[in-house]
């Protein structure tokens, strides 16, 4: 996977993050937990590109490809 593949799976799991929280927030908690298995699964995607040990330095500090 390409960096900048990675680097848009950063970008879809926070914005799914942020989905979930507000689908929990809203009380729609069934959404907010399908958002957050689309989010494992772009953190997987994310993952497979780069170590485990490298991909939550970068899912914490990287500004990340595109917008939510």
């Amino acid at each position: 996977m390409s960096d900048r593949r990675r680097d848009v799976a950063i970008a879809i799991k926070r914005c799914l993050d942020r989905l979930a929280s507000d689908a929990k927030e809203s009380s729609l908690s069934e959404l907010a937990h399908f958002i957050g298995i689309a989010s494992l699964a772009a953190e997987d995607a994310a993952r497979t590109a780069r170590g485990a040990e490298t991909l939550m330095d970068e899912l914490m500090h990287t500004r990340p490809a595109g917008s939510c």
